[in-house]
């Protein structure tokens, strides 16, 4: 599983002041924060805010837009208890839906989900997650590879995180009350949703081809250097017989010569006639013959056995035998 957003990933720091700058690109105007310092966050509304955010989930999504052009209901902060991630957003949710393949989907069920909570441990990869489905109902899931959606989430939560800081921030509450306030009538929001699931679902599916053309790329290559380590072990296999028969053919006339220089002694020491000597010497050169041409037989017919089609020379196999050995 891969982000999908540009590999030249951007920094917070590069931020123009007053300003966040949004996975796409697009740079939105921020609100400097009061002096006056707010009232803290206490565990009953934050405990609150969780089921809120839980509950709208899919509500959220269908107003994601509306919610990207606006830096307070992008900072809203969203407590998911366990996540253990510091002080998440809306906007970041909403990024990370769109962007970590996974983190929304709809199930073999057809059953559309959103990942919402994300809780264990990227070394053991042991995890207790959560899911929210379009009905409101959630369960617990466990992701593999569960490092992949934490540190997605990790580094987009990262980038803004002094903005959550500086600027001011809508509540959960208050982002529901405007969006609802701004709604003109019954609004359907399954197109909105419908089109976002499908651009995610297509996203999974470019992936998946992705990983599979690259097993492909990389099984390819393998079969690729299971062909060539098995014609180097042809290679060596033929010219390591062939050497060996040489050795014997040679071993072979080499003894036939020297019975063909005895005759020559015998018969000048009188031990043979002229005649029995020509057809002993005749008798042995054909037998050298017939060795020579026992070798030339097996270099030729092995070559085209081993190596049918590919043109091989004797000379070409011995060059490349020796290269192999030089390695």
């Amino acid at each position: 599983m891969e982000n999908k957003t540009d590999s030249t990933w951007i920094t917070e720091d590069k931020f123009p002041d007053g300003k966040i700058i949004l996975l796409d690109g697009r740079v939105e105007d921020c609100h400097p924060r009061m002096t006056k310092e707010q009232p803290p966050y206490t565990d009953k509304e934050r405990e609150a805010d969780k089921e809120r955010f839980i509950k709208n989930a899919f509500f959220f999504l269908a107003h994601k837009e509306r919610i990207l052009t606006d830096s307070r209901m992008f900072l809203c902060p969203v407590s998911m208890g366990s996540i253990g991630f510091a002080d998440p957003t809306l906007g970041i949710y909403l990024q990370w839906w769109e962007t970590c393949v996974g983190a929304m989907f709809t199930d073999k069920k057809g059953r559309r989900g959103l990942l919402y909570k994300l809780s264990g441990s990227s070394l053991s990869g042991h995890n207790f997650c959560g899911v929210v489905h379009e009905d409101g109902t959630t369960k617990n899931v466990e992701l593999h590879p569960f490092k992949d959606y934490r540190d997605s989430f990790i580094r987009i939560n990262n980038l803004y995180k002094s903005s959550k800081q500086k600027y001011q921030a809508y509540s959960l509450r208050q982002v529901l009350d405007i969006l609802d306030h701004e709604e003109e009538g019954d609004r359907d929001y399954a197109h909105a949703i419908n089109e976002q699931m499908q651009t995610q679902e297509i996203n999974v599916l470019n992936e998946r081809v992705h990983h599979l053309n690259a097993r492909i790329e990389m099984l390819e290559h393998s079969l690729s250097n299971a062909r060539q380590e098995l014609r180097e072990e042809k290679l060596l296999h033929f010219y390591d017989r062939y050497k060996d028969l040489e050795m014997h053919i040679f071993s072979k006339v080499e003894q036939l010569l020297q019975q063909k220089r005895d005759l020559k002694m015998a018969l000048r020491r009188g031990d043979y006639t002229n005649q029995v000597y020509e057809r002993q010497v005749n008798d042995i050169t054909k037998r050298i013959n017939e060795a020579e041409e026992e070798l030339e037989k097996f270099k030729s017919e092995e070559i085209n056995r081993v190596f049918p089609n590919e043109g091989l020379l004797f000379c070409q196999i011995e060059s490349e035998v020796n290269k192999f050995r030089e390695k």
